[in-house]
């Protein structure tokens, strides 16, 4: 059961983020927080002090306790205009060294997973399913979870048809497809720059060129995009919309809807990878660029591997008018996804445990978020600058001077890794950036129930203060 000053804390941070609670608005004092809760001077103390290590109040001596200023008053990152070239990508290359780091991969820790819901709901999906072990899967998906999936999007305004649904093994599956069913070898697909280094791979590894649009002030350089459309250099493009990795924004509504009318008007297709769609730490998901598709030239890919786990490999795809196409093509060569899973799963998102999850996933994720930026605001040089996520589980931080893939040699001696700037980008830009995954906890100070958990936290807090400090040994040498 969850201490009732976690609850209260908890309630806190969602009345600040709704703006009910403004910022530097000064909380009531701790006996009256106690006495309007009816719980004890220790209990509302305890709260207070958490919501401040999380960094949403601050104490001021002789005043008591304010809401603080939220993250989006750091400085920003910037991202440099240019003029888009055809580029060739890298593809993957699998090695034997495997990366370990919380900071590499963007994933949440093992903590947070929903294990236990979701054995019991596994037990319950599958347990008269045995006679399926020798029935081939349907290739679309199972009828039953695409109806479910329908259900739970629909409810957030954002519409899918479950007979257009295609189940996949994960979203870079439903990615790969997609990329193979609008283009061929050799042409060139646009991509928004910095870019997840993982599609870069991927598009490098299918023999596809590569076309960065720049992504500055928060906003893709629409006008360049339209210009290579009309041009007829691009065959197609692979965005994401929303909380996009490496910097967790989001495209503006307005920038959604004129990719889908640009798709439309030069009959170029789309690929969106929403992989973070519900992700988001505000009480309202984002709606994708495929929300506003009137005529099925965007191909929406998502799946679970964010918000559950990766290892069930589970996601799907809404591919518009390439349907056809892309299911003759899964058809072809994957025979179906396994059955178990998708019953599992589906059960999951049925008995409302799916969003439950999400909700306490979010509140933990934000939470982190304002733990990890406070400690690298704290240690890194005063011109570091820090995005500010809406959603997602990275962190990209820009600091003038620095050598991303120099200070990445330095850290790995000391068994600390993350993703240099310059691995999201084929042109050698980025190369003063880093991106930082903060799924997992930090803790200063090793205080808690769970000692082996806490004496994790409390190292990873120590590897990203050495971190700072090798940021200045670097800049200062």
């Amino acid at each position: 059961m969850v201490a009732r000053y976690i609850q209260l804390a908890d309630r806190i941070i969602v009345d600040i983020e709704s703006e009910q609670l403004e910022q530097s608005q000064r909380m009531p004092s701790i006996r009256k927080f106690s006495k309007l809760y009816g719980i004890s001077i220790t209990t509302a103390l305890n709260c207070y002090r958490r919501l401040e290590d999380f960094g949403w109040l601050q104490a001021k001596a002789q005043s008591g306790y304010y809401v603080t200023q939220p993250l989006g008053k750091n400085i920003s990152p910037e991202f440099p205009s240019f003029e888009s070239v055809v580029s060739e990508p890298q593809g993957f290359k699998v090695s034997n060294f495997t990366i370990t780091s919380p900071f590499y991969i963007s994933q949440f820790s093992e903590e947070l997973l929903p294990i236990k819901e979701l054995e019991r709901c596994f037990s319950r999906a599958n347990k008269n399913n045995h006679h399926l072990v020798n029935v081939y899967p349907e290739y679309q998906g199972k009828k039953e979870f695409r109806d479910v999936l329908s259900k739970h999007f629909s409810k957030q305004y954002f519409n899918l048809s479950a007979d257009k649904l295609v189940i996949t093994n994960g979203c870079i599956d439903a990615i790969r497809t997609a990329i193979e069913v609008t283009t061929e070898i050799g042409d060139t697909v646009a991509i928004s720059s910095p870019c997840f280094i993982g599609l870069i791979e991927l598009l490098g590894n299918m023999k596809r060129l590569v076309l960065e649009i720049p992504f500055h002030h928060a906003e893709l350089d629409l006008q360049q995009l339209e210009n290579h459309m009309k041009q007829n250099d691009v065959a197609a493009c692979l965005f994401s919309a929303n909380h996009i990795n490496p910097q967790g924004n989001c495209l503006s509504s307005k920038q959604k809807e004129r990719l889908a009318l640009l798709a439309e008007k030069y009959q170029i297709p789309i690929i969106e990878d929403d992989v973070y769609l519900e992700f988001n730490y505000s009480q309202h998901t984002p709606l994708p660029i495929k929300h506003w598709d009137k005529s099925g030239w965007v191909l929406w890919c998502n799946s679970i591997s964010k918000t559950i786990g990766p290892g069930y490999r589970l996601g799907w795809c809404e591919p518009g008018r390439y349907f056809n196409k892309f299911l003759e093509h899964r058809a072809a060569q994957y025979f179906g996804i396994n059955i178990y899973v998708q019953s599992g799963i589906m059960e999951f998102f049925h008995s409302r445990q799916y969003f439950k999850h999400l909700k306490k996933l979010r509140l933990t994720i934000s939470q982190h978020l304002h733990l990890y930026s406070k400690l690298l605001l704290e240690h890194l040089p005063k011109n570091s600058r820090l995005s500010s996520p809406q959603g997602g589980l990275v962190i990209w931080v820009q600091i003038p001077g620095l050598d991303g893939n120099k200070l990445l040699v330095e850290a790995a001696e000391q068994n600390i890794y993350f993703r240099t700037g310059s691995e999201f980008s084929t042109l050698g830009l980025y190369r003063d950036c880093f991106r930082i995954n903060f799924g997992w906890p930090i803790a200063k100070n090793n205080v808690g129930d769970n000692e082996q958990s806490n004496d994790d936290a409390v190292q990873r807090y120590q590897q990203l203060v050495t971190l700072c400090q090798l940021v200045h040994k670097q800049l200062n040498d």
